[in-house]
């Protein structure tokens, strides 16, 4: 019996397009390199076949030449972190409109896995390095292996040595827009429903929101902040409970996730309680479940894709960035209004 499967096509060669248009090998090279060095209608020729025969460079090859991969290599300590996706698009997208790739890989957060990534990365010649987590901002040791000079390096959503520059979020100012928000809202008593104090967020969102309130010329009373032992709704379902117990007469909640909020949507259900009419819900982080509430929930939303783009832009153009200790960059949060807080303007 005849096979009629085809053979698998080999891969296209400088020296099959050099054939194909009539010159030298490496005068196909100097135009794959946009060298000045070469006639228009000879350069004009050897592209035309190169679209003709769908000709593709080596990258291996060329990398070896240039030194370069034009790749951008991430490094998370949690591929599977609820942030992450949003981060690593972010730095993406920067790779794209440079040309480049990105390629992300999984320490688990421990340090031998992170040498052997960083010495496979460094092998394949990556020209730029970042560090990310990916549920967490919080300090980070020193990467697992020495980063050679010339190849740029940030820290995304965690932070370290003081001479890696860092991209953060903002979340001192998030907490202050939602307390400001609630505030334009009619709120005359916001509640604050914090997440486990070992977190950074918890302090910085308290923080935010002890702020807020000393700019409207508000006093801070203790007995409206409760504190959850974690993020999960169920916990944030009983902390909610705890602040009506303390002031039956709160009119507004800050939480410090949209997970907290969803318990506390879900206790003032239970209780009969109108949102918004009787009590207002801010939550914070914007994730994909806070449109999906009864009502829909109005959150802080963490600039995940603009820290991604930022890290990205950083290691591609270090000449931006500090030299001389270099200051955390936080970028900013911004507000989703929606149905769980009452419109500005009515």
């Amino acid at each position: 019996m005849t096979d009629t499967s085809e053979a698998p096509r080999r891969r296209t060669t400088l020296k099959d397009v050099a054939i194909r248009s009539g010159v030298t090998v490496s005068t196909v090279s100097k135009v794959v390199n946009n060298r000045p060095d070469v006639g228009a209608e000879v350069r004009r020729r050897v592209l035309e076949t190169i679209d003709l025969m769908e000709f593709r460079p080596n990258p291996v090859a060329r990398g070896l030449r240039t030194q370069r991969s034009d790749t951008i290599a991430i490094v998370t300590d949690d591929l599977e972190g609820i942030f992450t996706t949003a981060m690593m698009r972010g730095v993406e997208d920067a790779a794209s409109i440079a040309g480049m790739g990105v390629l992300l890989c999984n320490s688990y957060g421990e340090p031998e896995r992170e040498a052997q990534q960083l010495r496979r990365l460094l092998d394949r010649q990556i020209d730029a390095l970042i560090f990310m987590s990916g549920n967490r901002v919080g300090p980070r040791p020193d990467p697992a292996l020495p980063i050679p000079g010339d190849v740029p390096v940030a820290y995304l959503y965690e932070y370290g040595s003081p001479d890696i520059p860092a991209i953060l979020p903002d979340d001192e100012g998030g907490a202050r827009l939602a307390v400001e928000h609630l505030a334009a809202c009619g709120a005359s008593s916001i509640a604050f429903l914090n997440g486990p104090r070992e977190w950074e967020a918890t302090g910085d969102r308290l923080r935010g929101y002890e702020v807020g309130l000393t700019h409207l010329g508000r006093s801070l009373d203790p007995g409206l902040i409760a504190t959850s032992p974690s993020w999960t709704p169920e916990d944030g379902y009983h902390a909610m409970s705890q602040l009506l117990e303390q002031r039956p007469n709160l009119d507004a909640v800050f939480c410090g996730s949209d997970d907290l909020a969803v318990g506390a949507l879900a206790l003032l259900r239970d209780r009969g309680i109108d949102v918004p009419t009787e009590v207002q819900v801010v939550g914070f982080d914007d994730r994909s479940l806070a449109v999906h509430q009864r009502p829909p929930l109005t959150t802080v939303a963490l600039p995940l894709h603009e820290m991604g783009v930022r890290a990205g832009e950083l290691v591609l153009n270090p000449r931006h960035a500090v030299t001389e200790a270099p200051a955390l960059d936080r970028v900013p949060c911004t507000l989703i209004e929606r149905q769980s807080t009452r419109n500005q303007t009515s």
